[in-house]
């Protein structure tokens, strides 16, 4: 990432699966849970762009809905990675490598935040050109504080994430140094909102081959929405309101981010295992605007759920991020230099906790989505009619994405495995 660039975003899908969704488009012509997870060790995959590692190493620890911020984690390493020096910047430069990363943030919709947690008995040793480098270049907001208690980092992230995220630390370890975070939220409205009175009770098969009975949302289109089918999978893709520089809706032509509903043609888990770019590409070139002579009928389930990456840190080793971690190999001497370590009687900085934790309410009106990447730095020396028609049928887990629609950067990446169960309440009840 560029210096001058303020916010870090990734491009990709964010994949939810598990939806019973049914997508009928029509052409003029003739007739035609809460059980816990046990846990499962990251597969490396080491040898693609970062988005695509990150994605499918997270993939292989899940069993069920998950969802993580690939801009949120690019932006956090960022800001890791101006503090690095040699052999651990080498390996942090090697799987990031470098990318022009555009800013998507919009006031009151799109917010995205960075911040810098010091305990303040290190605050004259911090390098100033890595607290400029942030404060310049990343728009961090700097914390002082002793930090005997997690209470003003908890409180920065759920502000910064509306309340979706109302904390991430339980307590303080006595050999913090500093934290580093990213939080990014978003709360925008469908371009067509679904009528909350066509949400119905409908079937919905797992990957297991469980039937739910889920909250299945309706709705058609005969513009401001596309299909598209590839040869391993179809699906949608659903535009957003625009907003202005006030967050205020307007009534002009396009949209700032779109969500893509993925079903794929395999299991999911086997479709992000062999994802590319290339399908990803495919996917933009191969869809179909609704007009005049298309038609879309879009049947999908509400979901909301909250993920806990709690593997994050394996998560990062797999795809090769490991020195950082070591309490003897990390170099961290561009945050505090060797000299400031020893006349503090300090051993080697190094990260010890990582943190990723996402939200997402996704329903009539719109979605509501909130991640949260954190990195907590140590000290070592402390360490102890007639139409043509195709159908798809969204009755099995699939993935989605939220992305930015000029730059294509992915903000968000999920799967739905299970959707929200029907219990017989309505749309009003909500």
């Amino acid at each position: 990432m560029k210096k001058k660039i303020i916010i870090i975003t990734i491009t990709l899908i964010c994949l939810i699966g598990a939806i019973t969704s049914i997508i009928v488009i029509t052409k003029k012509g003739k007739s035609n849970s809460d059980k816990p997870q046990e846990i499962i060790e990251p597969i490396p995959h080491e040898n693609e762009e970062f988005l695509l590692n990150l994605i499918k190493t997270v993939n292989s620890t899940q069993q069920d809905n998950y969802l993580i911020s690939p801009y949120s984690i690019e932006i956090a390493l960022n800001m890791v990675k101006e503090g690095v020096d040699e052999e651990t910047k080498e390996e942090l430069i090697k799987v990031l490598k470098e990318r022009n990363i555009k800013d998507v943030s919009i006031k009151n919709r799109i917010g995205v935040a960075n911040g810098m947690f010091l305990r303040d008995k290190y605050k004259d040793v911090i390098e100033e050109n890595f607290n400029n480098t942030l404060i310049n270049n990343y728009k961090a907001e700097v914390v002082v504080d002793p930090f005997t208690r997690p209470d003003k980092i908890n409180d920065w992230v759920k502000e910064k994430t509306k309340g979706m995220i109302p904390k991430i630390l339980d307590e303080m370890s006595p050999n913090f140094v500093l934290g580093l975070a990213n939080a990014i939220a978003i709360d925008v409205n469908w371009y067509h909102l679904f009528e909350c009175n066509n949400t119905q009770e409908a079937e919905f098969k797992k990957t297991d081959g469980t039937k739910l009975s889920v909250e299945m949302m309706h709705n058609s289109y005969e513009e401001n929405a596309s299909y598209f089918e590839t040869d391993k999978a179809k699906g949608v893709i659903l535009p957003y309101k625009k907003y202005d520089s006030k967050g205020e809706e307007t009534y002009e032509e396009g949209s700032q981010l779109e969500f893509i509903g993925i079903l794929p043609k395999e299991k999911v888990s086997s479709y992000i295992e062999n994802l590319t770019i290339e399908e990803l590409q495919k996917i933009e070139d191969n869809k179909k605007e609704m007009n005049k002579d298309y038609h879309l009928q879009l049947s999908i389930p509400r979901f909301s759920y909250d993920f806990d990456l709690g593997q994050f840190k394996k998560v990062l080793n797999s795809i090769g991020l490991k020195k950082m971690f070591d309490s003897e190999e990390a170099n961290f001497n561009k945050i505090i230099t060797e000299e400031n370590r020893k006349k503090k009687g300090m051993g080697n900085l190094y990260i010890d906790t990582a943190i990723h934790k996402t939200h997402i309410d996704f329903n009539e009106k719109g979605t509501k989505a909130a991640a949260v990447t954190y990195f907590g730095f140590k000290d070592s020396a402390a360490i102890m009619e007639e139409f043509d028609t195709v159908q798809v049928e969204f009755d099995k887990p699939f993935v989605y994405l939220i992305r930015d629609v000029d730059s294509k950067e992915i903000l968000f990446f999920g799967v739905v495995e299970t959707p929200n169960e029907w219990k017989g309440t309505t749309c009003k009840e909500k």
